[in-house]
């Protein structure tokens, strides 16, 4: 047992000495490609090129695996998203180019933040009713770019789907856009049911800390499916948040929410 564990020490051990230096060069080029561009605020169109170049980097650095289904919506397009880890962002970025609203609370780590700013992406606050995100996500779908929502309002560990909450929903209404569902987790790699304990990103768990774990993990898998693309005009803000949260349940917890019909009753 002792020399088991001695084992799995010295692996992820090795594993970080190869990730850190090339995680440390590649965050370095992206501040140096993020500052060149200018803040995020004071440009009228941000291109999504430089976060996805960056996002497919920073998944081949961490050993991420990614595995898509589904089609991805062409043009602006409202995605929507079960929320799990900060790495959720990067891994769907990678796959899918789009424009994020995240809490406010991720503008302040360490650098990733920064580069988020930087990024274009959107941050709210918590409870939050002044409608200056919505403006932005308004904004940016009539100028036919594509935004993502996280709708829980919070990560979770990855084995159920939170309710999530309709206000947002609002921004494909006023822009008549399409809306799409992305189901997304991170299977074990053990052969057992559920989440993969590392990759969740939730409660008191800091960012740096988190890393750290990451950095020693052998390859991770991280599963996108995109669901139906459902056309404006849209019925209600409540029943898209009722289909969508739908669609994503039954790819991760299938025994939640049994069909969308049934979502859509309610």
């Amino acid at each position: 047992m002792a020399r088991r564990h001695l084992g799995q020490w010295l692996a992820r051990a090795g594993r970080r000495t190869l990730r850190v230096p090339r995680l440390t060069l590649h965050i370095l080029v992206g501040v140096a490609i993020a500052a060149a561009l200018g803040p995020g605020r004071e440009r009228r169109y941000i291109s999504t090129a430089p976060l996805v170049w960056w996002s497919r980097g920073l998944c081949r650095i961490l050993g991420i695996r990614l595995q898509t289904s589904g089609i991805v919506g062409q043009g602006p397009t409202f995605f929507v998203a079960n929320h799990i880890s900060w790495l959720d962002i990067f891994c769907i970025a990678a796959v899918c180019p789009t424009h994020f609203l995240a809490k406010r609370d991720v503008a302040a780590w360490p650098l990733f933040g920064w580069l988020c700013q930087r990024a274009g992406t959107a941050f709210i606050r918590r409870g939050d009713d002044s409608g200056v995100a919505m403006e932005q996500l308004v904004w940016r779908l009539r100028q036919g770019e594509r935004v993502l929502v996280f709708p829980e309002g919070t990560s979770t560990s990855g084995e159920t789907v939170r309710r999530f909450f309709p206000r947002l929903f609002q921004a494909a209404i006023l822009a008549r856009c399409p809306v799409q569902a992305i189901a997304l987790c991170y299977p074990r790699r053990d052969g057992l049911n559920g989440p993969h304990p590392t990759a969740p990103f939730v409660g008191d768990d800091e960012l740096l800390p988190h890393l750290w774990r990451l950095l020693g993990e052998p390859a991770l898998d991280v599963r996108l499916h995109f669901g139906a693309v459902h056309a404006a005009p849209h019925p209600s803000r409540d029943i898209l948040a009722r289909l969508t949260h739908a669609e994503i349940s039954a790819h991760i917890s299938p025994i939640q929410i049994p069909t969308v019909a049934a979502a859509l009753k309610g």
